[in-house]
Formats: structure tokens, sequence, C-alpha cells
């Protein structure tokens, strides 16, 4: 089926105006905190939660004490999609009540993840707005692993 170059923009709305639906609909209103505040709360005893692949995670991520890796999108040969066990696997590691920082890349997967944990009843979420890019560019601690070859 082809597509208007003409339609883009409407179905981007359209698109937009779903996903801003799907995040007031849950009940509970998604909070981004900024690189600053995250790094204050995490010192603080919350848990950081990073939602980037796997991949990304290992090339290096936030320096924190509590820290969790849990894919929100898997990749595959088909391309990135949704991790049907994210939720599972969060609830598995952290309860309910725990405070919670969840991080990405750039900000746009932790938003989706936050507003999926308050839906499932997560309390205390925050997402971490420009992600591990703007933890970078503001000279916050990160953790890089050696690479194998060089141990």
């Amino acid at each position: 089926m082809a597509v208007s170059v003409a339609l883009l923009p409407r179905c981007s709305a359209l698109f937009l105006l779903f996903l801003l639906f799907v995040l007031c609909s849950s009940g509970a209103k998604v909070v981004t905190v900024d690189v600053h505040a995250a790094k204050g709360l995490i010192h603080t005893g919350s848990i950081y939660l990073d939602v980037r692949t796997v991949e990304e995670f290992e090339k290096g991520h936030v320096d924190a004490v509590n820290i969790f890796n849990i894919p929100y999108m898997l990749d595959t040969p088909k391309g990135r999609v949704k991790n049907p066990d994210f939720l599972k696997e969060v609830s598995s590691a952290c309860n309910k009540q725990d405070h919670l920082i969840v991080g990405c890349q750039s900000g746009v997967r932790s938003l989706y993840a936050t507003a999926d944990l308050l839906a499932e009843g997560f309390k205390n979420v925050n997402d971490m707005g420009g992600g591990y890019v703007d933890w970078v560019k503001n000279k916050l601690p990160v953790t890089i692993p050696v690479a194998k070859e060089e141990l």
C-alpha cells in the first residue's frame, strides 16, 4: 500500500495525539526530571532503571549503586520491538513502592517505560529527561566497562 507524502504529517499528528491519550489515560502523570535532579535522587537511594538495550548499556551507563538494565525494546531481525516481558522483569527486580529513575539513550523509551510502570501500579517513578546523552553531555559520572580484549 502506497502512502502519500501529503498524508505523513497527518499520520504523525494522529500518532502524537494517540501517544498523548495513552500517556494521559493511565491515571498517573509521568514526571520528568533533568539529569541533575536524577543524580540527586540516585544518590539518595533511588534505583536507576536503564531501559536501553544490553548492547547500549554495555558501552557505558550511569554510575549508580542501585542500577538495573531491563530493556524496554529488543533488537530483532525485523527491527526493534517492545520487550513483552518488560513489566514482569521489572516487577521481579523491584517492588511497586521502590523509588525508580527510568533512563534510556535520549529520553523517548524511558518516557514510554515510565508510563507503562505507572499504569502497572508502580508509585514512585520518574522519567529522566534527555537520557544518557544529556547525562554524558553534563559530565556526570559514568561507568564504562573495560573491553574483554583489554584484560
